[in-house]
């Protein structure tokens, strides 16, 4: 699918303070609007404002914002911790968009301020050149669920081939960066059986990584409605007869989303859980996503550190997007 870049001016804040839940204490940034990476499981390609699929609105003054809102407040504060994609993917494969990540991204970094990412998508070299010199700053979070040529195809074909997120995690980890996978979302019967797990957790522990997260997918109505309309039949068919029987619910701030039967989710995080530690991986429950269950805090120690006051006493945490 192609992708459509529109360029648009920001009117608003380049950084703006998490105002719910999992996101207060925290300043996010989005370089766009919209995300070409197009993966069927996408929650804010529900949102009233995203555009069209294939559309991306790119705010091309952002750096120039940013730059002009850092040293306006320079005396009275500067966040420790920008965290980067909340609702769409800095890394997606578009020169423009990639230029303005870069320079956000430098001058954050230049301030000491640290970034947060999570990308699906290939991260070029400069910015592996550009992370090496603030090693201590920069935390990044691979997207992989899978090994399987077939999941990506099928619920992530905007996404980067695992081929290509094995290699950002290997350049990374030479580079010294701090990195962890984020494993979300689990796909019932299609990314939790035994074989899929071993092989990403074999893969991983391979090439050094020792942290991981998981979570299994949950349905909204607009996620419902796209995994309904862009799968094929017998994935769909699938993953309706595991939900058919679930009741809506309230999780963060949706009202009305689907959770997994929880003894489906207790016995697939019982298995990466065991062959996690096989490889040497600590894998955590994300707890935002699984209110029901007696999850932990996946938010890395160094990013909640620079977060002051944000997980004093607290049983919250920062929801990276799917």
């Amino acid at each position: 699918m192609s992708l459509r870049v529109i360029l648009r001016e920001r009117k608003s804040r380049a950084l703006n303070p998490g105002t719910f839940g999992c996101l207060q204490g925290a300043f996010t940034i989005n370089v766009t609007q919209g995300c070409g990476l197009s993966c069927t499981y996408c929650y804010a390609r529900g949102y009233a404002t995203a555009p069209p699929r294939g559309d991306v609105y790119l705010f091309i003054n952002l750096p120039e914002l940013l730059r002009k809102e850092l040293d306006s407040n320079r005396r009275r504060w500067l966040p420790g911790m920008v965290i980067f994609n909340t609702a769409t993917d800095c890394f997606q494969p578009h020169p423009d968009i990639l230029e303005v990540t870069y320079q956000t991204m430098t001058i954050l970094l230049e301030r000491g301020i640290g970034i947060s990412f999570l990308t699906k998508g290939f991260i070029p070299q400069r910015f592996i050149e550009l992370f090496k010199g603030y090693r201590e700053s920069v935390h990044a979070q691979i997207g992989l669920v899978s090994l399987s040529e077939g999941y990506w195809r099928t619920y992530e074909p905007g996404a980067v081939s695992p081929r290509e997120k094995l290699e950002n995690i290997e350049r990374l980890l030479v580079g010294g960066i701090d990195t962890q996978v984020r494993i979300d979302p689990i796909i019932p019967f299609v990314s939790d059986t035994r074989e899929e797990v071993e092989a990403l957790f074999k893969a991983l522990g391979q090439r050094g990584i020792r942290n991981a997260s998981v979570s299994y997918l949950h349905l909204r109505p607009a996620i419902q409605r796209q995994l309904r309309a862009e799968l094929p039949s017998l994935h769909w068919k699938v993953l309706e007869s595991c939900f058919e029987n679930q009741s809506w619910v309230e999780v963060g701030l949706s009202t009305k989303t689907k959770l997994l039967p929880k003894r489906v989710r207790e016995n697939g995080y019982g298995r990466m859980k065991t062959s996690a530690q096989a490889h040497g991986i600590s894998a955590v429950i994300c707890r935002c996503k699984n209110p029901d269950l007696n999850g932990e805090i996946c938010v890395p120690a160094r990013v909640r550190k620079a977060i002051p006051g944000r997980f004093q006493g607290k049983q919250q945490l920062i929801l990276f997007p799917c």
